[in-house]
């Protein structure tokens, strides 16, 4: 029955396309008789005008004619016009009739096809005819291509982080989702007399490394270590709690306090040297970051600062050399705090 169906609307598309294309003849030819008639029009007009201006310049010679033979031949010639005439407007009204009659039935056939349900928007898409005027088809070719792409490295990279069992806390696989987040945020909310507690410890601790540690609070329970390591480079870290969550690195010979005497976190420093201390202070405070052991992560992370009182005077480990591209072993490793070039590390 569905086949039967399908069959006759088949049929039905088929008997309306080939209406189209006889309305398309039949407008082509209405065009075209219209075209001829307006020829003839012209060239009629223009033999008017020749014959006028023929018997004005012969006028001395035809005075032995006859005004009755003047007016039978420009009759007939009106008479032989006009039924020209009549014989195109005919023509152009057969054409018309026949327009008007195939214009009929393709509305009859075409109101009898079922309508084609459209499943999404961009069915829409091959109604434009013009493809030129739009781009949308590339684009979206573009877009799924690219999500694909993207789909297979994602696939990929699973694969490779399922193999890593590194984790950056020490809970439990199966914990569950609150009590884990409970424990991320405990080093968040540890109040100012316990971190007090932790800095003045350090200071002790690394003060005969050479690393002078100051805290102040200018922006509230927020806490600012000044470190100056070394007489070579200041450093300001901010905690919140006993989390890292700010790092910036100058020269000695600059400040951190603003031009009315504030605390400066956000200026960066105007030597190339120190700006890349600074990226790699900030990727070294995410590796040692580990809410379950603050204390812990704050010690190894000054710890690893302190590799950088050697910034000018130790070569690279890697290449030997103390420059290299203008600039000394800007990266200290991990663990063992030895210095390498930016990309002797890799």
């Amino acid at each position: 029955m569905n086949q039967q169906q399908d069959q006759g609307q088949t049929d039905l598309i088929v008997q309306c396309l080939t209406l189209v294309q006889k309305l398309r003849h039949g407008v082509g030819q209405v065009f075209k008789d219209l075209s001829d008639g307006v020829s003839d029009y012209v060239e009629e007009t223009t033999e008017k005008e020749d014959t006028d201006g023929a018997s004005s310049k012969n006028e001395t010679t035809s005075k032995d004619k006859t005004g009755s033979q003047k007016e039978v031949t420009v009759g007939g010639d009106k008479e032989e016009s006009q039924e020209k005439h009549r014989a195109i407007l005919r023509t152009l009204k057969a054409s018309l009739e026949t327009i008007s009659h195939d214009f009929s039935d393709l509305e009859k056939t075409g109101s009898t096809i079922n309508s084609v349900q459209s499943f999404s928007n961009i069915d829409n898409l091959s109604l434009d005819p013009v493809d030129k005027n739009t781009v949308m088809h590339s684009q979206l070719l573009q877009s799924y291509k690219w999500t694909n792409k993207m789909h297979e490295f994602a696939t990929q990279a699973v694969t490779v982080l399922a193999q890593n069992s590194l984790k950056r806390t020490s809970s439990p696989k199966f914990t569950s989702s609150k009590m884990l987040k409970g424990s991320m945020h405990v080093a968040c909310h540890v109040p100012p007399a316990t971190v007090d507690q932790l800095i003045a410890s350090l200071v002790l601790t690394y003060k005969d490394m050479g690393m002078d540690i100051s805290i102040s609070r200018p922006l509230g329970n927020s806490t600012i270590l000044q470190v100056e390591l070394c007489r070579v480079l200041r450093a300001v870290v901010v905690l919140r709690g006993l989390m890292i969550e700010w790092v910036k690195v100058k020269g000695l010979d600059e400040t951190f306090e603003s031009d009315d005497r504030q605390m400066d976190i956000w200026s960066s420093s105007r030597y190339q040297v120190f700006q890349k201390i600074t990226d790699h202070a900030v990727a070294a405070s995410l590796h040692y970051y580990a809410p379950a052991k603050p204390d812990l992560a704050i010690k190894s992370y000054l710890l690893w600062l302190q590799g950088y009182s050697t910034l000018f005077s130790s070569p690279c480990h890697k290449c030997g050399r103390y420059l290299q591209n203008n600039l000394p072993p800007t990266w200290r490793d991990y663990r063992s705090r030895e210095p390498f070039h930016d990309v002797c590390r890799v």
